[in-house]
């Protein structure tokens, strides 16, 4: 009985500890877990080292070369993540829409009578209103 009870012991704790082994992995989202896009991410990585970059340089770990060097090379990084979203952001805007025809005028530009919406002529003096709207 007490080697049973054992067993069950046994193979609870391994289905305990193995469990997150044979679990499907969570879904996964292009953004990511913390909801950046991946080159918004690269951008704050970028900014994470430059920043201990300058801590290093300050406490003297890091000399004035290894510095120079290193933050040149961050920076191109953050520099290539800002373009690229920039261009991104510039993609995903809409182009604007174009104008709907000739803009119709509110007053005749020969009598200078007020026009009713839509017409074609003039109430007052008769003259066609395509001919100046185009």
């Amino acid at each position: 009985m007490i080697t049973a009870l054992t067993w069950l012991l046994i193979a609870a704790a391994l289905a305990f500890v193995g469990w997150p082994l044979f679990r499907a992995p969570p879904d996964v989202d292009s953004a990511g877990s913390d909801g950046l896009s991946p080159l918004e991410r690269q951008k704050l990585e970028a900014y994470a080292a430059i920043k201990d970059a300058e801590f290093d340089r300050q406490m003297g770990k890091l000399s004035e070369e290894d510095f120079t060097v290193v933050t040149q090379r961050y920076r191109h990084d953050a520099l290539m993540a800002i373009s690229a979203l920039e261009q991104a952001r510039r993609s995903a805007t809409p182009a604007p829409r174009p104008r709907r025809g000739p803009r119709r005028m509110a007053f005749c530009p020969a009598c200078g009578e007020k026009l009713a919406a839509g017409a074609n002529f003039c109430s007052a003096c008769g003259r066609s209103l395509r001919d100046t709207a185009a």
